[in-house]
């Protein structure tokens, strides 16, 4: 008797462990694919804020005036340096 008792609890500790492995399984899977979804999230607004900011729109109109002010106080800064260090 004590045979088949012992087979029977084997054959539960089996199950709950294929259970608990599926369960990790499907969480590693939801991890994974939430890590994935991130990563479009993340392009796809690279790709919009690229198409806007190239537009003939707003916002075209805008990054383009910041570049352009980059550029100059780029250049603008050092000419300011020297003038107050040297000068």
């Amino acid at each position: 008797m004590s045979n088949m008792e012992n087979l029977e609890h084997h054959l539960t500790e089996q199950e709950r462990q294929a259970r608990v492995n599926m369960q990790a399984l499907s969480s590693l899977e939801t991890r994974d694919r939430k890590r994935e979804s991130r990563g479009y999230a993340v392009m796809a607004g690279f790709l919009g804020y690229g198409e806007s900011a190239l537009g003939d729109g707003t916002f075209g109109k805008i990054s383009h005036a910041a570049k352009l002010f980059c550029i100059g106080f780029a250049f603008l800064v050092p000419s300011l340096l020297v003038w107050h260090v040297l000068l």
